[in-house]
């Protein structure tokens, strides 16, 4: 009898730990196709990966150093039509700590090549606050505007919320939901936004009556308007700098500059010469500076990468039509590589690069006056 009672204990045991450690890691995780919501019952343990979620940059002043994934629950979709996407994580026991990541991933799916679009560490300042702002639900939501939060709520504007993601169809994603206060008792999941997930149809809308067509007397010959004249699309503020880039005094190819190997990744081609340089941080700001080169000659230096735009007026010489824009790496805040995208306008079309810079090697755009 107490070895009957003892196997069906284990038994039981090894059922309540396989059901608490269900997806817990990204290439097992749960596959959902419609915005509704959805309950896990038991989180606990970070899964057989636990390296796919370590040196996080809005956890790098955490407890865990970096370390995201904690009690961790992985949520995978897939968009079938663009718009915005929200969601609320309620955790079932009101005075837990729910963080969360959201990481694009490539079009075949594969976690190895996740890039973070979303990164949310807020939460008790002291480990026994039980409530606050950066307690309780959490998720995205509209009307915030910021798309990342560090561990802790000592900043003024420090919340539970990330603002929405706007997302386009065939995009991939997956979730990270880490309970950081304890294994056990899950949350709830609810999405909302204008996108469609994977399985999801339109909603019928009932078709009005066409109105009777009015009668209107015929109209009275004017004059006719004239064309309005088509206005050139422009930078949507003005540039920070004007730079008018010196001829350079080099004569060979650009590929290595102060010790670091250079690999031209895309070429645009321009209508003028003078063209508006546009930077930003393409995942979360942390700490990035770079500088950027036109050619051999450094012409911008120490500029702070933000998920805002700064833009930047160069005038590309005269003398020869192809250039080579590189951006430089002067620190790498709290995670390498730094990643900036570029964008050139020539006032007549914008073009968008995204490039990286390590310690060894970074990557430029080659530029090509017509």
């Amino acid at each position: 009898m107490l070895r009957t009672t003892i196997t069906f204990f284990a038994l039981f045991l090894s059922f309540s730990l396989l059901q608490a450690q269900a997806y817990q890691d990204c290439a097992a995780a749960k596959e959902i196709c419609k915005k509704q919501s959805y309950r896990f019952d038991k989180v606990g343990g970070e899964g057989a990966d636990t390296k796919e979620a370590d040196l996080i940059a809005c956890f790098m002043n955490g407890a865990n150093a970096g370390q995201a994934e904690e009690n961790s629950t992985w949520i995978k979709f897939e968009v079938k039509s663009s718009g915005t996407l929200t969601f609320t994580i309620t955790p079932l026991v009101s005075t837990h700590d729910y963080d969360f990541i959201v990481f694009k991933l490539p079009p075949d799916g594969n976690c190895a090549y996740k890039q973070i679009v979303r990164c949310m560490a807020s939460g008790p300042t002291y480990r026994t606050e039980r409530d606050g702002p950066c307690m309780g639900p959490t998720g995205l939501r509209e009307g915030e505007t910021d798309t990342s939060e560090d561990a802790g709520c000592s900043d003024p504007d420090d919340n539970a919320w990330l603002a929405p993601l706007r997302v386009k169809a065939g995009e991939r994603y997956v979730i990270l939901a880490s309970n950081v206060t304890e294994s056990g008792p899950g949350f709830t999941l609810n999405f909302g936004g204008s996108c469609q997930l994977g399985c999801e149809e339109k909603p019928v809308v009932a078709e009005r009556p066409k109105p009777k067509p009015k009668v209107t007397p015929p109209p009275v010959a004017e004059k006719p308007a004239e064309k309005p004249v088509a206005e050139k699309p422009a930078p949507a503020k003005e540039p920070e700098v004007v730079v008018e880039v010196p001829p350079s005094p080099k004569k060979e190819k650009t590929d290595v500059l102060e010790g670091r190997k250079t690999t031209v990744k895309e070429e645009v081609k321009v209508k003028k010469r003078e063209i508006i340089l546009t930077l930003r941080d393409n995942q979360v700001e942390d700490g990035d500076v770079v500088s950027v080169f036109v050619d051999d000659q450094k012409v911008l230096k120490d500029i702070a990468l933000k998920t805002t735009a700064r833009q930047f007026k160069l005038t590309l010489p005269q003398g020869k039509n192809e250039f080579q824009i590189t951006v430089f790496a002067e620190s790498f805040g709290r995670r390498e590589p730094n990643t900036a995208t570029v964008t050139i306008f020539d006032g007549v079309n914008t073009q968008k690069i995204d490039l990286e810079a390590g310690r060894k090697a970074q990557e430029s755009v080659k530029v090509i006056v017509e």
